[in-house]
């Protein structure tokens, strides 16, 4: 289910410089954390609550979704946090190379027509650009409630030059190193399976 388009978002957001980066600030950041796709903001704003020695940065290309998150931002006063309005594919390119700590990606757009299936953000594309600015040791860790979406993206990290660490059917949330997103949250609530991959370079 789509979100409502909220008129103020895009303003709220150009009033607010503040909580975002500015590409080059983004081209000289190291070693921290990345949530591509943040959605209404749950979980990077409440990462950063937890884990005040860390830096986050949330992309989010919704503009409704990435107004939302970030009145959570300037409302939560959290300095560790900083939200990109802006599609993943464009900011990519802009990383270092070896400067991202840990990569989530949150319940996906999971893009079922398979001629559509090269836009998922745990296709080819997207995971030489993940191989190339995660830091040597560091993480992606990816969650979905979408089991096609799951196997399929487990076979193309299968063909990636990442480490399976650990997969979890059902994940219970039980990791003291995350917090849900407002769609976990609902989706537990009604029940809905969560599965949970964890990979390293």
């Amino acid at each position: 289910m789509r979100t409502k388009f909220k008129p103020w978002a895009e303003p709220y957001l150009n009033e607010h410089p503040e909580i975002s980066l500015t590409n080059e600030e983004l081209g000289e950041l190291k070693d921290f954390y990345l949530e591509i796709g943040s959605g209404k903001g749950d979980f990077l704003i409440n990462m950063a609550k937890v884990n005040p020695d860390k830096f986050f940065v949330g992309v989010e290309k919704n503009v409704t979704c990435s107004g939302i998150t970030a009145k959570k931002l300037v409302e939560s006063k959290e300095t560790n946090a900083k939200l990109l309005f802006a599609d993943a594919i464009n900011i990519l390119p802009l990383l270092k190379d070896g400067s991202v700590n840990t990569i989530f990606l949150n319940f996906s757009d999971p893009w079922p027509k398979k001629r559509h299936h090269k836009r998922r953000l745990t296709s080819d594309v997207f995971l030489k650009e993940y191989q190339r600015v995660i830091i040597k040791g560091g993480r992606l860790i990816f969650k979905t409630d979408n089991l096609d979406l799951f196997n399929d993206s487990l076979e193309y990290f299968q063909n990636s030059d990442f480490t399976l660490v650990n997969v979890t059917n059902n994940y219970q949330g039980d990791d003291i190193f995350d917090t849900q997103t407002e769609y976990e949250t609902k989706k537990r609530k009604e029940g809905i399976p969560i599965n949970r991959v964890i990979f390293e370079k």
